[in-house]
């Protein structure tokens, strides 16, 4: 009878006490995490705050989307993955872990994942809390101080163009090329217009015809009225 008693006060107070005493180890890999990083025990009360828990503890409320916590998946930015350990057997249990959504990390716990009690309800299975949860700006710094990079590594695509093209160029280059063609030609008209020959031509026979190039003339009279004035 005592034994029933014990068994049954463990399959109540499982899930409750599963949190209270620890998380063995987690691995967490993805982006910017060569090989992978470990934390392990007793460094672990801190991934408590990723929402990881079993089902009949103090808190089961998960969101069933990403949109349930004002968010879009486009927000969740690079995924990484954590496989938990905990002390009560040898289940790995995984989640899902966005650690730079605005606002504090990200998690999702697929469904269908339990966890095996040891102790007197050895082999008695707990299933695991799924959902989605967000977590606070200080889950990050935990993480961060632990290994995770302290920013995103992965660059987001916006499509600005390097920052040392002109700021014309930028939003329309074709404008560059367009006015740069412009000058060109214009260029190439004024020199081809001021080197043509019939051009001086034309301005000197404009002078003689105004006269205005009268300079070395020594009279405008007709040269017989000269010579009459001269037999005089």
């Amino acid at each position: 009878m005592a034994g029933l008693v014990a068994i049954s006060t463990a399959v109540i107070a499982g899930p409750a006490s599963a949190k209270v005493e620890s998380i063995t180890e987690a691995n967490i890999i993805g982006p910017g995490l060569e090989g992978g990083l470990r934390i392990a025990a007793p460094d672990t009360e801190g991934l408590w705050e990723s929402g990881i828990d079993v089902a009949g503890g103090l808190d089961d409320t998960r969101a069933d989307s990403v949109e349930e916590l004002g968010l879009t998946p486009a927000d969740l930015g690079p995924r990484y993955i954590v496989t938990y350990r905990f002390d009560h057997g040898d289940d790995l249990i995984r989640q899902d872990l966005y650690p730079y959504v605005k606002g504090g990390p990200v998690t999702h716990t697929p469904p269908g994942q339990e966890l095996t009690l040891g102790g007197p309800a050895r082999g008695l299975k707990i299933p695991m809390v799924a959902g989605w949860y967000q977590s606070s700006l200080g889950f990050l710094h935990y993480l961060v101080d632990r290994g995770l990079p302290r920013t995103n590594p992965v660059a987001p695509a916006t499509g600005e163009p390097p920052s040392d093209i002109a700021p014309w160029a930028r939003t329309a280059p074709w404008v560059g090329i367009v006015v740069l063609l412009l000058g060109l030609a214009a260029l190439f008209r004024a020199t081809t217009r001021a080197g043509r020959p019939e051009d001086k031509g034309l301005l000197r026979h404009r002078g003689r015809a105004s006269g205005s190039w009268s300079v070395g003339r020594k009279s405008s009279a007709p040269s017989g009225a000269l010579r009459l004035q001269s037999r005089r």
